[in-house]
């Protein structure tokens, strides 16, 4: 296996990944339609997955493939009953997008506490007005969710001298983060905080785990942010709360329905920004990701175990979703 085939699905008008890096370690076939990936899969063992919200999978199944890599760290294209219930050996390009997201977290709540966004409201009007602000340090922060996002997301936050409590599925220990509450604490651990960050991955558990119930139980003028999956939250419950004045802003980079549609109402509210799920696309990711593919590749020609291998199984027996791919023919 000098130079395996490997497939690369990557979304229709967006950038070819710099997969020119491979060239000596592997035949990279470039697919974007389900016709190109029918004709790409016999004989093809290795999936370089470079579209998170791809159908190719289930609209043309798995074939003969044994591992699939993926770009993202979230695999929800992949949580399918033909590959959930395989053989197939998933990885993910942990340590790529972490710290980005980390960093668009702090950036968002530095702009809510320090009301950047009236600043720039002010200037463009030519507008002197001179206000007060509210502090960073010591402001108390809930993060759902302590997996690779959520753990560099607490870690940069009480760098910048937040107070951060943690909730995850079960109440446990961490080296690095301490205390992790459980689920069943949330409800509690709600009215103790000014700002909730949402870094969970969408399961049955945590669909819709942000409704009118859960937002009622927040302080009222807290604030949300979501850089898990759109839905865990509920976004009509998430918009009434804040056109009742009950939550003070929310900063959302994920939603139920990606790309937003332009009659989305919740472009239209002053106190909740909108972000095209880019929060992790640092300039260079692409190339980051291929690097991150190629040593996995290297491990995988040499007969090694693989890096950030992801358990679907067990994704799977919680998934919201786990669709065959005759049920994602059907209309």
């Amino acid at each position: 296996m000098s130079r395996p085939k490997v497939i690369t699905i990557v979304q229709e008008g967006r950038p070819v990944p710099p997969v020119e890096r491979l060239d000596a370690e592997a035949e990279v076939v470039v697919v974007r339609t389900a016709d190109d990936f029918r004709a790409a899969l016999p004989g093809s063992e290795i999936l370089f997955l470079n579209d998170f919200r791809t159908k190719l999978l289930r609209e043309v199944g798995p074939g003969e493939l044994r591992w699939i890599h993926t770009s993202s760290i979230g695999v929800d294209s992949l949580m399918t009953d033909e590959i959930v219930h395989s053989d197939i050996v998933v990885s993910n390009s942990r340590g790529v997008c972490e710290r980005p997201i980390a960093e668009w977290v702090l950036g968002v709540l530095l702009m809510f506490t320090k009301d950047l966004r009236r600043t720039i409201e002010l200037q463009q009007a030519r507008t002197w007005q001179h206000r007060e602000t509210e502090p960073l340090l010591g402001r108390k922060v809930l993060v759902v969710g302590p997996g690779p996002v959520g753990r560099e997301t607490v870690l940069l936050l009480r760098a910048a001298g937040m107070d951060v409590t943690v909730v995850g599925r079960s109440a446990r220990d961490d080296a690095q983060l301490g205390a992790i509450a459980s689920f069943n604490d949330l409800d509690v651990l709600l009215g103790e905080v000014q700002d909730v960050v949402l870094t969970v991955p969408l399961t049955q558990e945590t669909r819709g785990l942000f409704n009118a119930a859960r937002f009622d139980k927040m302080r009222p003028g807290s604030r949300l942010v979501n850089v898990g999956r759109g839905a865990v939250v509920v976004e009509q419950d998430l918009l009434q709360a804040i056109d009742a004045g009950h939550l003070g802003a929310a900063a959302l980079d994920v939603f139920e329905h990606e790309p937003l549609s332009p009659e989305n109402p919740l472009w239209s509210r002053k106190n909740i920004l909108v972000s095209p799920h880019a929060s992790g696309d640092l300039i260079g990711w692409r190339g980051r990701v291929v690097d991150c593919f190629a040593r996995n590749l290297e491990r995988w020609k040499t007969g090694q175990p693989l890096n950030d291998v992801v358990d679907l199984k067990k994704l799977g027996a919680t998934a919201p979703r786990v669709v065959s791919r005759a049920a994602a023919t059907l209309p």
